[in-house]
């Protein structure tokens, strides 16, 4: 262990609440995790070389168990252990005692010198920390952050390569001279180390003795921390540990000045960085879950622990001096504000969303189409996908029924503060496009004139939605305005289960009496004629089929649409792959200033 600090203070202090010494397999495991591909062999000629130490090491006594056979001695009773002077009669078990890291059970195990620091030890081989039976009663315990500078320190051990393409023409000369240079290279590495040690190794007392303060704070989704406290300590209260938290005490404890807290952090960022695979990644990385990241693999799962190393030394240094630091994401010439906007990246909400943009993650819709019914609901993706072959899902288009537009405005249809208009107003302002497409009847051209002429709530400087995000049938409906009567009189024939076959002079004589009131007349003659409701969903699907039978027909030489409804679909189909999402707040205010969304006010 580093001299910053002795485990004597380490135990009094209790820097291992939160971040629990590993035994040597668990330390092995924990690497090996981490792609640091070390083994016990390893770890004791780095030890024996004198430049990479566990943190303690503890020697196991035997202790005798009290006993008492039951079951025709099958089994026993355990009675408790047999103390020093103690008289008893009945049958003992000798077996090692258990030790674990709680303060006053590992100060007394310190205090009789069965605990230890193996820096104030001579070395001993590790064959002999096992008995006659192959059971280890002299355990190592090191810290999690030890396996960065176990990363640094194999990292400098391994810089000489073999190639068998190579070696296969050596000579004996050859390989008489390369062993030599190997050997002259190794003596050299290791005397270094010797003598300037390893890069970092301080970084990971610093980090145990944070670790109860800080470690939480760094195993978090942004949103939430991760609290696991070691079942030793059930009773231990974090809130209350962190408001009796002294920082200088601990900068003090560690024998360090602040420029030395500062060069630490400034080596473990550029190692986090250099460490992960996922550098490019690291903001949107912050945002996904605790559980997830910890299915990361190899290098990546390393640098987390590194990151949160950098973040704990980070968080201490501005709490001592009230400094913000720079993350590893941020440098003196680019800071996220710079870029996402001032205030941004404190906004977790806005600046996830910013974030989910830039990697196009975002699952919010680029444009919402409303719609009056159920038929136009699954038929217009139906002919889009059909027809165009893109997807609404995959294109961004999420559609909304809102079942005639008296039902979506209320009472207050025609007020301007309806709720269509704050519909629109809200997802124009998080730049979702709101396309509007109602049957022209009653007053909804009053409605339209409404929405395109009121001042939008959170953009001052234009109004709600434009003019052509409001499509009114021109014919007053769907099917008057797309199909001839000739079709209508078939697709209602078609779903006719009865004996009456329509003609266009029926659908003539109904269009005409649409022209001078509102209301369904199609339904009424579909009732006049069959007796049964005229089922509208299906009446459409069975037009749509036509369309989609014979779509060539739906395009001119141009290859653009001609029927008004293949027409509007494509205007969705373009309105939507257009509409970038903003990733940083002068992006939005861009977009907002526009007149994409609502025209702007003169």
């Amino acid at each position: 262990m580093s001299n910053l600090i002795s485990l004597q203070n380490l135990i009094e202090k209790e820097h291992f609440i939160l971040c629990s010494f590993l035994t040597t397999n668990e330390f092995i495991s924990y690497c090996k995790d981490r792609s640091i591909n070390t083994s016990r062999e390893q770890l004791e000629q780095l030890e024996k070389l004198g430049i990479f130490f566990p943190i303690a090491r503890v020697k196991i006594p035997k202790i005798k168990i009290k006993i008492e056979y039951i079951d025709n001695g099958t089994r026993y009773k355990d009675l408790g252990i047999l103390n020093d002077g103690e008289v008893w009669q009945g049958d003992v078990k000798e077996e090692y005692a258990h030790f674990w890291f709680e303060k006053s059970y590992a100060d007394n195990w310190l205090n009789e010198g069965i605990l230890w620091d193996p820096h104030t030890r001579d070395f001993e081989d590790w064959d002999n920390f096992y008995d006659e039976d192959k059971r280890e009663f002299v355990v190592s315990y090191y810290s999690i952050f030890q396996c960065y500078t176990l990363y640094n320190l194999t990292t400098g051990l391994t810089r000489m390569e073999l190639r068998a393409e190579w070696c296969y023409t050596y000579s004996e000369k050859d390989v008489e001279r390369l062993t030599d240079r190997i050997s002259k290279w190794a003596k050299q590495v290791i005397e270094l180390h010797k003598k300037t040690g390893t890069r970092g190794e301080v970084a990971p007392i610093i980090c145990q003795v944070l670790s109860n303060r800080y470690f939480p704070k760094t195993q978090t989704d942004r949103r939430t921390i991760s609290l696991s406290i070691s079942s030793y300590y059930h009773d231990w209260d974090w809130n209350e540990y962190c408001q009796k938290w002294d920082s200088k005490s601990a900068l003090e404890d560690l024998s360090l000045s602040i420029d030395d807290i500062k060069q630490i952090h400034q080596l473990l960022l550029i190692d986090a960085r250099s460490i992960d695979p996922l550098e490019q990644w690291y903001g949107l990385v912050n945002f996904v879950s605790l559980e997830q990241k910890r299915k990361l693999k190899g290098k990546a799962l390393l640098a987390q622990l590194v990151y949160s190393m950098e973040h704990m030394v980070r968080l201490f240094y501005k709490e001592l001096t009230g400094e913000t630091l720079f993350p590893p994401d941020e440098n003196i010439s680019w800071k996220k504000d710079d870029f996402y906007g001032e205030g941004v990246t404190d906004n977790d909400l806005q600046y996830l969303e910013f974030l989910t943009n830039q990697y196009h993650l975002n699952p919010k819709p680029k444009l919402i189409l409303i719609v009056e019914g159920n038929g136009e609901e699954t038929q217009f993706p139906r002919l889009s996908e059909e027809l165009f072959g893109l997807s609404f899902p995959k294109l961004g288009v999420e559609v909304v029924n809102i079942s005639g537009v008296a039902g979506f405005t209320g009472r207050k249809g025609f007020d301007r503060y309806g709720a269509l208009e704050k519909f629109i107003d809200y997802y124009h302002n998080r730049q979702t496009i709101v396309f509007v497409v109602l049957d022209n009847e009653g007053r909804t051209e009053i409605i339209k004139n409404k929405l395109i002429n009121a001042p939008s709530k959170y953009y001052k400087n234009r109004f709600v939605t434009k003019s052509e995000y409001i499509h009114l049938w021109k014919q007053k409906t769907i099917e008057f305005e797309n199909f001839s009567l000739e079709e209508i009189a078939h697709a209602m024939s078609k779903i006719n289960t009865g004996e009456y076959v329509f003609t266009p002079v029926d659908i003539e004589n109904s269009k005409q009496e649409s022209k001078e009131k509102s209301s369904d007349h199609l339904s009424r003659l579909y009732r006049e004629k069959t007796g049964y409701d005229l089922p509208k969903p299906e009446l459409l699907k069975t037009l749509f089929d036509d369309i989609i039978a014979n779509a060539d027909n739906e395009f001119d030489s141009n290859k653009e649409p001609v029927r008004p409804i293949t027409q509007l679909i494509h205007r969705i189909i373009k309105l939507a792959s257009m509409n970038h999402q903003p990733t940083c707040l002068e992006t939005w205010k861009k977009n907002q200033d526009s007149g994409y969304f609502g025209d702007i006010k003169e």
